[in-house]
């Protein structure tokens, strides 16, 4: 009988690398679905996520909003470093004082470090007793390579907003806190089963994950990304 194969590096960088999508897709539906938003148009200003290559337009009909964060067909830099280009359109309605709100968004030709990303999805929205924002967000994402290699992702992954949400204009002390569990299929046909089992903590002055543990498992290969404690 044929030994299954064993975790490697490589698949396990490719696995990692659809979380960066997920993330900066969170941020930007999340920071786009409220009274206002944010388009960074002002290139000298580091308090945003967005560079000034970003344009935001609303059109409104009744209670519903329908939102374009359009970041041009060139590829635009967010302040992580990570590159996108094209469109991620939002749709909510203007409950903004509930505290759960649901927002849908889709996409229109957008690219996450060249890879194609589609995907019709949602975000739930709510204020935990603590006083901290959360964003659920329900993973069905299909990401296509430049030499055409499919990874598929489906899950759920909960981010916490735990400090810095009291100062929406300063991007830059924001602190969140991420967890989850999804299933990642390769371009090789591999697949991972993927579960935080410590959150993972992101600040947004690092452009990585400061702390926090991932379980990947693959067929009875089972490994671990540990991210330390903050140091």
């Amino acid at each position: 009988e044929e030994q299954p194969t064993e975790l490697s590096t490589d698949d396990v960088a490719t696995t990692t690398s659809v979380d960066d999508v997920s993330d900066d897709i969170l941020l930007v539906v999340e920071s786009q679905s409220n009274e206002t938003s944010y388009t960074g148009k002002n290139s000298s200003n580091n308090d945003t996520f967005f560079n000034n290559c970003v344009t935001v337009s609303t059109v409104k009909n009744e209670n519903t909003w329908v939102r374009t964060v359009d970041f041009g067909t060139s590829n635009c830099a967010l302040m992580n470093g990570n590159s996108v280009r094209g469109k991620i359109i939002i749709t909510f309605t203007n409950n903004f004082n509930d505290k759960t709100r649901t927002i849908n968004y889709t996409f229109a030709n957008f690219y996450h470090n060249d890879r194609l990303v589609e995907g019709n999805r949602t975000v739930v929205k709510t204020i935990l007793e603590n006083g901290h924002p959360q964003a659920s967000i329900s993973l069905d994402l299909k990401i296509t390579n430049a030499n055409g290699g499919v990874i598929t992702c489906k899950g759920n992954r909960v981010r916490e907003f735990v400090e810095g949400y009291e100062t929406p204009f300063n991007f830059l002390d924001n602190v969140f806190s991420i967890t989850g569990s999804w299933i990642t299929t390769l371009p090789n046909g591999k697949v991972h089963d993927v579960s935080i089992t410590s959150s993972l903590i992101f600040k947004m002055s690092c452009p990585r994950i400061v702390s926090g543990v991932i379980s990947i498992s693959q067929n009875e290969n089972n490994g671990t990304l540990d991210y330390g404690i903050g140091e």
